[in-house]
């Protein structure tokens, strides 16, 4: 449901306290994000829903971040307040946020846990091209993480978190988050009337991490 077509759900979603797409309200129960094994199991479907191998998440997240990292050199300086829509983040901190996540996130794969610091400092930005160059960092540290991986490894460690959900799962999401990021900037270089660079046609991506770009 595209929220700015619909202002009577976006009222929905807001009474509530929800200000970030996607998400899906089943009952009592709000599951945001896209959660293929959460939603199965609120809707009783009975379907086996399981993460995408490392063999293939390990390098797709990389791709999903490089693309971004260009995205966003494309970005026009004066818009670094711009927000998104029903949003109240500037787009230097979003911007920021993508990568900080990501290299957060894949450094806490090993030990199970989900670990996210502060992305408020993306605000301190004067750039697009300084948060680019510090993409550029996060996408060659996590270049170096990623070829020291081991698949069949990563697959035996088990479940851990607030969440429960093994370090699998984990890549899983976190592609996932990174590739509806993507789009998103995507979206938002069109609205500035300009054309993505190298960007990554939906045919590419998983079906099911190809969501309609809601904000």
């Amino acid at each position: 449901m595209d929220l700015q077509a619909n202002p009577s759900a976006r009222e929905e979603l807001e009474a509530l306290g929800i200000r970030s797409m996607p998400v899906t309200v089943i009952g009592d129960q709000i599951i945001r994000g896209f959660k293929p094994k959460l939603l199965s199991e609120a809707l009783k479907l009975g379907l086996k829903v399981t993460a995408k191998d490392p063999t293939e998440t390990l390098p797709l997240l990389e791709r999903a971040l490089g693309s971004v990292e260009r995205t966003i050199r494309q970005m026009p300086d004066d818009k670094l307040d711009w927000t998104l829509p029903e949003r109240d983040r500037p787009m230097s901190e979003v911007t920021y946020h993508i990568f900080k996540e990501a290299e957060d996130r894949s450094l806490a794969l090993e030990r199970g846990d989900h670990v996210s610091s502060g992305h408020e400092a993306g605000r301190a930005y004067k750039s697009f091209q300084d948060i680019a160059d510090f993409a550029a960092g996060v996408v060659e540290r996590y270049k170096t993480w990623a070829s020291r991986q081991d698949a069949a490894a990563l697959r035996r460690l088990p479940s851990g978190g607030n969440d429960h959900i093994t370090p699998v799962e984990r890549l899983d999401i976190l592609t996932g988050h990174t590739i509806q990021h993507m789009r998103q900037l995507y979206w938002v270089l069109e609205n500035f009337g300009i054309t993505p660079e190298h960007r990554i046609p939906d045919e590419e991506l998983p079906s099911e991490m190809v969501l309609s770009t809601l904000f």
